[in-house]
Protein backbone atom coordinates (compact mmCIF):
# COMPACT_ATOMS: atom_id res chain seq x y z
CA UNK A 1 0.00 0.00 0.00
CA UNK A 2 1.00 3.42 -0.89
CA UNK A 3 0.71 6.17 1.32
CA UNK A 4 0.47 9.89 0.19
CA UNK A 5 0.40 12.55 2.55
CA UNK A 6 -0.60 16.14 1.46
CA UNK A 7 0.46 18.87 3.82
CA UNK A 8 3.43 18.59 6.18
CA UNK A 9 3.11 20.57 9.27
CA UNK A 10 2.58 19.54 12.81
CA UNK A 11 -0.12 17.10 12.32
CA UNK A 12 1.21 15.57 8.58
CA UNK A 13 4.87 14.99 10.00
CA UNK A 14 3.59 13.34 13.21
CA UNK A 15 1.67 11.29 10.97
CA UNK A 16 4.63 10.21 8.67
CA UNK A 17 6.94 9.72 11.65
CA UNK A 18 3.95 7.82 13.42
CA UNK A 19 3.68 5.60 10.60
CA UNK A 20 7.91 4.75 9.78
CA UNK A 21 7.38 3.81 13.33
CA UNK A 22 5.11 1.37 13.17
CA UNK A 23 6.89 0.20 10.43
CA UNK A 24 5.27 1.36 7.18
CA UNK A 25 8.54 1.54 4.65
CA UNK A 26 9.22 5.23 4.29
CA UNK A 27 9.52 4.21 0.37
CA UNK A 28 5.97 3.26 0.39
CA UNK A 29 5.43 7.11 1.85
CA UNK A 30 4.84 10.07 -0.16
CA UNK A 31 4.58 13.66 0.95
CA UNK A 32 3.93 17.14 -0.34
CA UNK A 33 3.72 20.68 0.63
CA UNK A 34 4.10 23.96 -0.51
CA UNK A 35 6.80 25.03 2.34
CA UNK A 36 10.18 23.78 1.08
CA UNK A 37 12.04 23.48 4.13
CA UNK A 38 9.37 21.67 5.82
CA UNK A 39 9.94 19.36 3.39
CA UNK A 40 13.91 19.35 4.60
CA UNK A 41 12.69 17.08 7.24
CA UNK A 42 10.96 14.90 5.37
CA UNK A 43 13.96 14.24 3.00
CA UNK A 44 15.61 12.95 6.62
CA UNK A 45 13.13 10.36 6.88
CA UNK A 46 13.77 8.69 3.77
CA UNK A 47 10.27 9.56 2.34
CA UNK A 48 9.08 9.89 -1.47
CA UNK A 49 8.82 14.14 -2.02
CA UNK A 50 6.13 14.62 -4.08
CA UNK A 51 3.81 16.98 -5.54
CA UNK A 52 0.06 16.96 -5.65
CA UNK A 53 -0.50 15.83 -8.68
CA UNK A 54 1.96 13.05 -8.21
CA UNK A 55 0.05 12.04 -4.99
CA UNK A 56 -3.60 11.64 -6.23
CA UNK A 57 -2.27 9.67 -9.53
CA UNK A 58 -0.11 7.31 -7.67
CA UNK A 59 -0.88 6.39 -4.32
CA UNK A 60 -3.40 3.95 -2.92
CA UNK A 61 -4.08 6.58 0.21
CA UNK A 62 -4.19 10.14 0.47
CA UNK A 63 -4.08 11.79 3.74
CA UNK A 64 -5.05 15.31 3.88
CA UNK A 65 -3.34 17.21 6.57
CA UNK A 66 -3.53 20.60 4.85
CA UNK A 67 -4.49 23.76 7.36
CA UNK A 68 -8.53 24.11 6.53
CA UNK A 69 -8.05 27.46 5.01
CA UNK A 70 -5.95 25.93 2.62
CA UNK A 71 -8.47 22.99 1.55
CA UNK A 72 -9.66 25.25 -1.44
CA UNK A 73 -5.80 25.48 -3.07
CA UNK A 74 -5.39 21.66 -2.93
CA UNK A 75 -8.89 20.79 -4.30
CA UNK A 76 -8.06 21.36 -7.74
CA UNK A 77 -5.55 18.34 -7.38
CA UNK A 78 -8.09 15.94 -5.60
CA UNK A 79 -10.62 16.32 -8.42
CA UNK A 80 -7.88 13.70 -10.50
CA UNK A 81 -7.99 11.18 -7.54
CA UNK A 82 -9.39 8.12 -8.96
CA UNK A 83 -12.96 6.83 -7.53
CA UNK A 84 -11.41 3.22 -6.13
CA UNK A 85 -9.14 5.38 -4.37
CA UNK A 86 -9.01 6.84 -0.66
CA UNK A 87 -9.16 9.68 0.48
CA UNK A 88 -8.71 10.75 4.52
CA UNK A 89 -9.00 14.30 5.42
CA UNK A 90 -7.55 15.06 8.68
CA UNK A 91 -8.86 18.61 8.22
CA UNK A 92 -10.73 20.45 11.39
CA UNK A 93 -13.83 21.94 9.55
CA UNK A 94 -14.19 20.55 6.88
CA UNK A 95 -17.22 18.29 5.88
CA UNK A 96 -17.47 15.10 3.93
CA UNK A 97 -19.99 16.79 2.54
CA UNK A 98 -18.12 19.66 0.90
CA UNK A 99 -15.40 16.85 -0.14
CA UNK A 100 -17.61 14.71 -1.70
CA UNK A 101 -18.87 17.86 -3.92
CA UNK A 102 -15.61 18.19 -5.33
CA UNK A 103 -14.07 15.05 -6.11
CA UNK A 104 -14.82 11.82 -7.68
CA UNK A 105 -13.60 9.66 -5.27
CA UNK A 106 -16.06 8.04 -3.00
CA UNK A 107 -14.03 6.16 -0.42
CA UNK A 108 -13.79 9.38 1.73
CA UNK A 109 -13.32 9.63 5.41
CA UNK A 110 -12.88 12.54 7.26
CA UNK A 111 -11.00 11.52 11.05
CA UNK A 112 -9.74 13.93 13.96
CA UNK A 113 -6.07 12.09 15.28
CA UNK A 114 -3.99 14.34 17.50
CA UNK A 115 -0.56 15.11 17.95
CA UNK A 116 0.44 11.27 19.65
CA UNK A 117 0.53 9.92 16.41
CA UNK A 118 3.92 10.32 16.11
CA UNK A 119 4.35 7.99 18.87
CA UNK A 120 1.56 5.86 17.84
CA UNK A 121 -0.72 5.84 21.07
CA UNK A 122 -3.18 8.60 19.13
CA UNK A 123 -7.24 8.39 19.58
CA UNK A 124 -8.59 8.79 15.95
CA UNK A 125 -12.65 9.49 15.57
CA UNK A 126 -13.05 8.64 11.91
CA UNK A 127 -16.58 8.49 9.76
CA UNK A 128 -17.08 7.41 6.68
CA UNK A 129 -18.69 9.00 3.52
CA UNK A 130 -22.28 6.78 2.71
CA UNK A 131 -20.96 6.01 -0.92
CA UNK A 132 -17.75 4.22 0.67
CA UNK A 133 -16.75 1.02 0.28
CA UNK A 134 -16.77 -1.08 3.64
CA UNK A 135 -14.09 -3.26 2.64
CA UNK A 136 -11.83 0.02 1.87
CA UNK A 137 -12.72 1.24 5.19
CA UNK A 138 -11.45 -1.81 6.81
CA UNK A 139 -8.32 -1.02 5.43
CA UNK A 140 -8.47 2.54 6.49
CA UNK A 141 -8.79 1.18 10.15
CA UNK A 142 -6.53 -1.01 9.83
CA UNK A 143 -3.77 1.44 8.77
CA UNK A 144 -4.71 3.85 11.12
CA UNK A 145 -5.05 1.16 13.60
CA UNK A 146 -1.04 1.58 13.31
CA UNK A 147 -0.50 5.12 14.70
CA UNK A 148 -3.96 5.27 17.91
CA UNK A 149 -7.01 3.46 18.62
CA UNK A 150 -9.48 4.27 15.64
CA UNK A 151 -13.11 4.87 16.93
CA UNK A 152 -16.50 5.08 14.88
CA UNK A 153 -17.77 8.19 15.31
CA UNK A 154 -20.68 10.41 13.76
CA UNK A 155 -20.07 13.00 11.88
CA UNK A 156 -20.94 15.89 14.16
CA UNK A 157 -19.09 14.66 16.98
CA UNK A 158 -15.57 15.56 15.07
CA UNK A 159 -15.56 19.15 16.23
CA UNK A 160 -15.74 17.60 19.70
CA UNK A 161 -12.87 14.96 18.81
CA UNK A 162 -10.82 18.15 17.64
CA UNK A 163 -11.01 19.90 21.38
CA UNK A 164 -11.02 17.12 23.54
CA UNK A 165 -8.38 14.74 21.14
CA UNK A 166 -6.62 17.38 19.22
CA UNK A 167 -6.54 20.80 20.92
CA UNK A 168 -6.58 18.33 24.32
CA UNK A 169 -2.75 17.46 24.06
CA UNK A 170 -1.68 21.12 24.10
CA UNK A 171 -4.32 21.58 27.19
CA UNK A 172 -2.97 18.06 29.34
CA UNK A 173 0.72 19.33 28.59
CA UNK A 174 0.03 22.85 30.46
CA UNK A 175 -1.84 20.80 33.06
CA UNK A 176 1.34 18.64 33.02
CA UNK A 177 3.66 21.27 32.72
CA UNK A 178 2.24 23.12 35.98
CA UNK A 179 2.96 19.63 37.96
CA UNK A 180 6.00 19.77 36.73
CA UNK A 181 6.77 23.59 37.63
CA UNK A 182 5.50 22.49 41.13
CA UNK A 183 7.99 20.05 41.72
CA UNK A 184 10.84 22.18 40.63
CA UNK A 185 9.64 24.70 42.67
CA UNK A 186 9.38 22.60 45.90
CA UNK A 187 12.76 21.74 45.27
CA UNK A 188 13.29 18.88 42.56
CA UNK A 189 16.17 19.37 40.00
CA UNK A 190 14.13 19.85 36.67
CA UNK A 191 14.64 16.03 35.00
CA UNK A 192 13.35 14.48 38.29
CA UNK A 193 10.46 16.74 38.55
CA UNK A 194 9.45 15.72 35.05
CA UNK A 195 9.98 12.12 35.31
CA UNK A 196 7.86 12.17 38.43
CA UNK A 197 4.95 14.04 36.69
CA UNK A 198 4.57 12.24 33.53
CA UNK A 199 4.44 8.72 35.47
CA UNK A 200 1.97 10.41 37.64
CA UNK A 201 -0.43 11.01 34.69
CA UNK A 202 0.38 7.67 32.68
CA UNK A 203 -0.43 5.57 35.64
CA UNK A 204 -3.69 7.73 36.56
CA UNK A 205 -4.86 6.61 33.03
CA UNK A 206 -3.91 3.70 33.69
CA UNK A 207 -5.96 3.09 36.97
CA UNK A 208 -8.91 5.22 35.23
CA UNK A 209 -8.97 2.31 32.18
CA UNK A 210 -9.86 0.20 35.41
CA UNK A 211 -11.73 2.01 38.03
CA UNK A 212 -14.50 4.67 38.23
CA UNK A 213 -13.38 8.33 39.20
CA UNK A 214 -14.91 8.32 42.36
CA UNK A 215 -13.52 5.54 43.29
CA UNK A 216 -10.36 6.50 42.98
CA UNK A 217 -10.64 10.12 44.30
CA UNK A 218 -11.81 7.76 47.69
CA UNK A 219 -9.07 5.45 47.68
CA UNK A 220 -6.38 8.97 47.79
CA UNK A 221 -8.39 11.42 49.24
CA UNK A 222 -8.33 10.53 52.86
CA UNK A 223 -10.27 12.26 55.57
CA UNK A 224 -8.59 15.25 56.92
CA UNK A 225 -5.55 14.58 54.61
CA UNK A 226 -3.62 16.24 52.00
CA UNK A 227 -5.00 15.34 48.88
CA UNK A 228 -8.69 16.68 50.31
CA UNK A 229 -6.78 19.64 51.12
CA UNK A 230 -4.83 20.61 47.63
CA UNK A 231 -8.51 19.59 45.68
CA UNK A 232 -10.51 22.23 47.71
CA UNK A 233 -8.06 24.62 46.23
CA UNK A 234 -8.35 23.18 42.86
CA UNK A 235 -12.30 23.43 43.35
CA UNK A 236 -12.09 26.81 44.73
CA UNK A 237 -9.82 28.00 41.70
CA UNK A 238 -12.40 26.49 39.37
CA UNK A 239 -9.89 24.61 37.75
CA UNK A 240 -12.16 21.77 36.53
CA UNK A 241 -14.92 24.64 35.12
CA UNK A 242 -11.80 26.58 33.29
CA UNK A 243 -11.20 23.21 31.73
CA UNK A 244 -14.12 22.27 30.43
CA UNK A 245 -14.89 26.11 29.08
CA UNK A 246 -11.44 25.38 27.13
CA UNK A 247 -12.89 22.44 25.61
CA UNK A 248 -16.30 23.61 24.28
CA UNK A 249 -14.32 27.13 23.34
CA UNK A 250 -11.77 24.97 20.86
CA UNK A 251 -15.16 22.38 19.51
CA UNK A 252 -16.97 26.09 18.89
CA UNK A 253 -13.99 27.70 16.61
CA UNK A 254 -13.83 24.22 15.22
CA UNK A 255 -16.92 24.29 13.94
CA UNK A 256 -17.05 27.93 12.47
CA UNK A 257 -13.85 27.22 10.56
CA UNK A 258 -14.90 26.85 7.32
CA UNK A 259 -18.36 28.35 7.85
Amino acid sequence: MKIGVIGFGALGSAIVEGLIRAKISSADIFVSDVDERKLDRAKSLGVKISNNQEICETVDVIILAVKPRDFNKTVEELKKIDENKALVSFVAGLKIEKIASEVKCRNIFRGMPNLSVKVCDSIIGLTAFSKADNRVKDDIIKLLSMVGEVIEVEERFLDTLTSISGSGIAFASEIIKAFYEAGVMLGLDHETAKKISLKVFSGTTKLLAEEDFDKIFKLVATPAGTTIEGVYVLEKSGVRGAIIEAIKAASDKASKLLS
